[in-house]
C-alpha cells in the first residue's frame, strides 16, 4: 500500500491490482482548463478531478466552509468517489501537470474521508511521459 508518494516504476508495477488514478490538473485563473489539459492527454484509465465542481462545493449546504472553493462535506466527497468507482480495496494515485499543487488537495481530502491507500505520483504526468508510458486522449 502507498500512502504518500509512488513513483512511475510502482504505479506501472499496480496494472493488476485494484487501483484508480486521478488527473487533478487545473488552473486557477482558467476554470475549463483543467478538463482541457485531460482531454488533450492523460495517464491511460485516469479519472478527472475538476478542483471547481468534484473538490469543491458551491451549495452551502453541503460545504464544510466558505471561501474560493469551499470544501465538500464528507459524505458529498465519499458519494462522488463511490460514482467514478473507488472502493475500500483500491490503491488511489492521484497527479497534475503543477507540481503537486491540485492534486494534493484530493490525496488530503480522500485521506480525510479515511481512505490511507492514496499517493501522490512523484513527478505528475510529466514523469510518467518521460518514461515513455501511455497516455490518452
Amino acid at each position: 500500500m502507498h500512502t504518500h508518494l509512488i513513483n512511475v516504476e510502482q504505479l506501472k508495477a499496480l496494472k493488476d491490482q485494484p487501483c484508480l488514478v486521478f488527473d487533478v490538473s487545473a488552473d486557477l485563473f482558467k476554470p475549463e482548463a483543467g478538463l482541457q489539459m485531460y482531454g488533450q492527454e492523460h495517464i491511460a484509465g485516469a479519472v478527472f478531478a475538476d478542483l471547481n465542481h468534484d473538490l469543491s462545493e458551491s451549495d452551502p449546504a453541503y460545504a464544510v466552509n466558505g471561501g474560493r472553493h469551499p470544501l465538500p462535506k464528507r459524505e458529498v466527497l465519499a458519494q462522488w468517489l463511490r460514482s467514478v468507482g473507488l472502493n475500500n480495496d483500491m490503491q488511489v494515485v492521484v497527479y497534475d501537470r503543477q507540481g503537486a499543487n491540485y492534486c494534493a488537495r484530493l490525496w488530503w481530502m480522500i485521506k480525510w474521508c479515511g481512505h490511507d491507500a492514496v499517493a501522490v505520483l512523484n513527478g505528475g504526468l510529466q514523469a510518467w511521459q518521460q518514461a515513455g508510458l501511455p497516455v490518452q486522449s
